[in-house]
């Protein structure tokens, strides 16, 4: 997940569910070693920060195993395009359905959404640099993939290009600059829920 900055408030609220909602919680958290309170809590913010947008931007669950075979399957010049369109077009109106305008604002915005779906992903401005680190843990060729869908994202929208400062089969750091904005975390307000048509 992306690194947070000081602890933010909570509060205390009371909700009421099924009680055979109540018994899975409570076997999800002991399995996991948590209190029900926290394991709420992850649900929430999973379905604040991602959950609430993947059926309205027509997302679909794949497995890592599923992207290996189509990843595996096509050239590196068909990744290269296929990256290169959707970055272009996919997240340009991507960005417009959720922010209503492309900026390098809401773009910083789009790739915290973005980065936060990985297994891990880690932001940091260091240098006047916007640096991101993101392990997807797919192989090579989604990496590739990755590299010029940012590319492609980035140039068209902001008018920067990406630095790509290591490329694995597992993970993928990156870093541009933007004159715009500072520290993500500082200019990241509450992304807006998308109204139903």
């Amino acid at each position: 997940m992306m690194k947070s900055g000081a602890a933010k408030k909570t509060e205390t609220v009371s909700y009421r569910i099924r009680s055979d909602l109540k018994s899975a919680l409570e076997e999800e958290s002991r399995r996991l070693g948590i209190n029900p309170n926290a394991l709420v809590s992850q649900i929430l913010t999973r379905h604040i920060d991602w959950g609430r947008f993947t059926g309205r931007l027509n997302f679909i669950p794949v497995s890592k195993d599923f992207l290996r075979l189509i990843f595996d399957s096509l050239s590196i010049e068909e990744i290269e395009k296929t990256a290169r369109s959707l970055g272009e077009t996919a997240a340009h109106e991507e960005i417009l359905f959720l922010f209503t305008r492309i900026s390098p604002v809401t773009v910083l915005q789009f790739l915290k959404l973005w980065a936060s779906h990985f297994d891990a992903s880690d932001y940091r401005y260091e240098g006047g640099k916007h640096v991101y680190t993101v392990k997807h843990d797919v192989n090579l060729n989604y990496s590739y993939f990755t590299k010029e869908y940012l590319s492609s994202l980035l140039r068209s929208s902001i008018g920067t290009n990406v630095i790509f400062e290591a490329m694995t089969p597992n993970s993928v750091t990156f870093a541009f600059t933007d004159s715009q904005t500072k520290r993500s975390s500082e200019i990241l307000p509450t992304i807006r829920a998308p109204q139903p048509k």
